[in-house]
């Protein structure tokens, strides 16, 4: 996996050389926010970067990948070079720390290469139901290790992922150190979006959208990991552009999801309040990570089927296996009720993420549903 590591990030190419320039004319922003999901690539921008940062090789030719800085960088053993991450807090231990995990961090990324995202690390770190974050302890580590002269003299570039999951504390220790870092080191944050980053810290960095991966490049890139046909056709069309997310699909079938799904609907149409409880029972029992999944597919469906009643058939973004129940499913998913049906999976998702009790949440929404099923047009 390490010739993943070297190459320009997937689909972004063109972003990675203009980041390259800015660095080579002396013009690259101290603290950066790169924006958009995981999967697209932002880490990969940002290891690319660090890369041709550390580089020792004078000239056009950096990253050279043959010299002592960029054999590190193979490793991802650069002692200049420091990662942040959400985790939780170890058995035993009162502080959750990046370096606690630092192992497992590195075998993710040399294993899958830099296009992964939460889901992905959340399996690796076995965190079951646990919510990471980034604590204040992390902005004591990093405002340490920020002090201290650059082992190769040079730069030091601290990478933030997943920024959004810094609590209010965390951010508001390293507000000075972003806005002042000190000389010759930059901060690159990457988060899925702003919503939940403090405005002080937006108002201190240089905001970097990470646009989707194209078509092209996600089939070539599906197609070196193995995968062929009607997969990759598949996860082209249904990834937006996420790497992680298409990675998942041609791995993971959905028929689970699709099967939950489809007995939901069938459940809430028929109105059946008792087999309804039981479903809520179902889903509490999946765990938050996989509730929120559920309820992104559940959104998905939705989408797809207006698209299919008021657009066009080849917009809809439906595997094979899904299309016969999601022809029929349509007729119910209407102007009349569409708009108040997306508000109540969006509701419920952002319930869950809150930490709410599931079954209620998944209870409530079908007794919501019941009702929205039988709205005329």
């Amino acid at each position: 996996m390490e010739v993943q590591l070297k190459r320009k990030p997937v689909g972004q190419e063109a972003l990675a050389d203009r980041l390259a320039d800015r660095a080579d004319q002396g013009t690259l922003a101290h603290a950066m926010l790169f924006t958009g999901p995981a999967g697209r690539g932002g880490l990969a921008l940002a290891l690319a970067l660090a890369r041709r940062l550390h580089c020792t090789t004078k000239g056009a030719e950096r990253p050279c990948g043959s010299c002592p800085s960029c054999q590190q960088h193979d490793q991802l053993q650069h002692p200049d070079l420091h990662f942040t991450y959400p985790v939780v807090k170890p058995p035993g231990k009162d502080k959750a720390l990046s370096a606690d995990q630092l192992g497992t961090w590195r075998a993710l990324l040399m294993e899958e290469g830099p296009h992964f995202d939460m889901v992905d690390l959340r399996d690796r770190m076995s965190l079951g139901n646990k919510q990471p974050f980034i604590s204040v302890h992390e902005a004591s580590d990093i405002l340490r290790r920020l002090s201290l002269t650059a082992h190769a003299g040079g730069w030091k570039v601290q990478v933030i992922w997943g920024a959004q999951w810094m609590r209010t504390d965390t951010a508001n220790k390293l507000l000075k150190v972003i806005e002042e870092p000190p000389a010759k080191t930059v901060f690159i944050l990457l988060a899925d979006n702003t919503e939940n980053i403090l405005a002080t810290i937006l108002s201190r960095t240089q905001i970097v959208p990470i646009p989707p991966v194209g078509d092209a490049e996600v089939g070539s890139w599906l197609k070196g990991l193995g995968a062929q046909g009607e997969q990759v056709t598949d996860a082209v069309g249904l990834c937006e552009g996420d790497l992680a997310r298409a990675r998942r699909l041609v791995r993971e079938d959905a028929a689970g999801e699709f099967a939950m799904f489809v007995d939901w609907m069938r459940t809430t149409f028929a109105r059946d309040g008792r087999k309804a409880a039981g479903l809520a029972d179902a889903f509490h029992d999946l765990g938050r990570e996989s509730q929120k999944q559920f309820l992104l597919y559940a959104l998905h469906m939705v989408r797809q089927c207006i698209v299919g009643n008021y657009g066009a058939a080849s917009a809809v973004r439906l595997r094979a296996s899904e299309r016969g129940f999601a022809e029929k499913f349509a007729a119910y998913i209407h102007h009349g009720n569409v708009v108040d049906m997306q508000s109540e999976l969006e509701k419920a998702l952002r319930d869950v993420s809150g930490n709410v009790y599931g079954r209620t949440v998944f209870l409530d929404l079908s007794m919501r549903m019941m009702e929205l099923l039988h709205r005329p047009r």
